[in-house]
């Protein structure tokens, strides 16, 4: 979210494995992350910050909502398949996780 606040869009694997590694963000040996590895995360961030804005709203987002607003934004999963309630459902949980993490985090920065 930093990355995309500075440059206004989202970074490529390459351009946040270097972003990472000028915050210190290392990966295992204090390499930069590798490119490849944080493929795997793109699609659970974009759709977690989808919910997010929805779970900002509504302590329990619709995973329908969610999913179409992926949709409309051209969020898909591998091969340009859409990201599904199911999908958003089955993450839901992760999803609370990470948003009672940075909830506990931006309070604690405001004190």
């Amino acid at each position: 979210m930093e990355y995309q606040t500075e440059h206004g869009d989202e970074p490529t694997d390459e351009q946040l494995s270097a972003y990472l590694a000028q915050k210190d963000m290392r990966g295992r040996g204090g390499q930069p992350v590798s490119p490849s590895t944080l493929r795997r995360y793109f699609l659970p961030s974009r759709v977690y910050n989808v919910w997010a804005e929805y779970r900002m709203r509504s302590e329990q987002p619709p995973a329908d909502d969610v999913a179409q607003e992926c949709a409309d934004r051209g969020i898909t999963a591998q091969y340009n398949k859409p990201s599904t309630p199911s999908y958003i459902t089955e993450n839901a949980a992760d999803f609370e996780r990470r948003w009672q993490a940075l909830v506990r985090r931006h309070t604690a920065a405001q004190q």
